[in-house]
């Protein structure tokens, strides 16, 4: 079955696989099928378990229906050209019965979809702030308000955009095969099995419950966090975010400068101020901080540091191709932990200075 990414160049990946028992049970309990791209980000826990514990899917949403967020998620993986995400939410939504004409009557043209005005303008939300970043929000909160879309359905729509960013980042930097994925629809197996699949998807799926407690995080990004105040999405990213600053691959002065540099090519105008305090707190001083975000270098990095920061950059727009061939280059000079967890706290990186965009008044 083709699909509308196949022509998109995809190179082989760097990385091998590794088997994590525990975290292949974790996965599986959380999504009912197993999950084999996670064995090739198990050398770094943390993203791993965030592919897993920032779907949506899995008790984060309160009010957005799950039909509507598939047909975001599938319109921004073709967007961001991830062949891995956008087959898996294809397979997903094959498997869940819808048949191949009307996914391919949504790939080629929204507007004859035959779809709702609201799902038109949350998918039409999801491409623009993949295409647009944090210089389009206004008008994607505005074009959703009169479409309908209430501020609290407006923050689900943003975070699943942000997760699928994320994700498709993450899927499409490490050049994680995607044929597996691909051509699951046309295998026996899987068309025999579709309706025990469609059972398990519906089974894992949940719509979460508010929790009134206050949610500690500790900054940078815990404004965002607070944004999501009553929401389990708020528990989901501090705990995600939490393990992020706790891992010991990279310096916490590395993945700051990382974000920093995300956050000055997207034009931020919500991450910049914590991450610069919370870089004064690591030493570097306000002019260093300055000079890497203008030339992407400065005296004060290390080698590590050095490689990653112009790396951090290629990560906002790309193809992905050429970053894969970019990131094979990058291995023959980095561990692969170290590696992965660049390529993690960019993607993340990117997928919350667009959230923050949508959700965080800028101060």
């Amino acid at each position: 079955m083709t699909t509308a990414l196949d022509h998109v160049a995809w190179e082989p990946c760097p990385f091998e696989p590794q088997r994590d028992r525990a975290l292949e049970a974790y996965a599986r309990r959380k999504q009912r099928m197993p999950n084999s791209a996670l064995a090739y980000f198990a050398p770094v826990p943390w993203l791993a378990r965030a592919l897993v514990d920032l779907h949506p899917e899995y008790g984060l949403l309160l009010r957005l229906d799950y039909g509507v967020m598939d047909l975001v998620q599938l319109v921004v993986s073709q967007e961001n050209s991830c062949r891995f995400c956008y087959a898996a939410v294809r397979a997903m939504l094959w498997a869940q019965g819808m048949s191949r004409a009307r996914i391919e009557r949504i790939e080629q043209d929204l507007a004859r979809a035959d779809l709702p005005p609201r799902t038109l303008a949350a998918i039409a939300f999801g491409r623009s702030q993949s295409r647009t970043g944090p210089a389009g929000a206004a008008a994607a909160r505005e074009a959703l308000t009169r479409a309908g879309v209430g501020p609290d359905e407006m923050r689900e729509i943003a975070f699943a955009v942000a997760l699928t960013d994320f994700s498709n980042r993450a899927h499409s930097i490490a050049a994680i095969p995607s044929r597996p994925m691909e051509r699951m629809p046309e295998q026996f197996h899987a068309r025999l099995m579709r309706p025990l699949m469609n059972f398990m998807l519906r089974r894992s799926r949940f719509h979460g419950q508010r929790t009134p407690e206050a949610t500690a995080s500790v900054p940078p990004h815990s404004r965002l966090v607070r944004a999501y105040e009553g929401s389990p999405i708020a528990a989901a990213l501090g705990r995600t975010l939490e393990a992020l600053w706790a891992s010991p691959v990279l310096t916490r002065r590395c993945k700051l400068l990382i974000f920093a540099v995300v956050s000055r090519g997207l034009s931020c105008q919500t991450c910049p101020h914590e991450i610069v305090s919370a870089l004064r707190r690591e030493g570097i001083s306000d002019p260093t901080v300055a000079q890497v975000l203008t030339h992407l270098d400065a005296p004060e990095l290390d080698p590590v540091e050095r490689l990653l920061v112009p790396f951090a950059r290629e990560t906002i727009w790309y193809e992905p191709a050429t970053i894969q061939r970019r990131v094979r280059a990058l291995r023959e000079q980095l561990a692969a932990p170290q590696l992965l967890e660049a390529i993690g706290v960019a993607s993340l990186a990117n997928g919350l200075c667009r959230l923050g965009a949508m959700v965080v008044d800028a101060p």
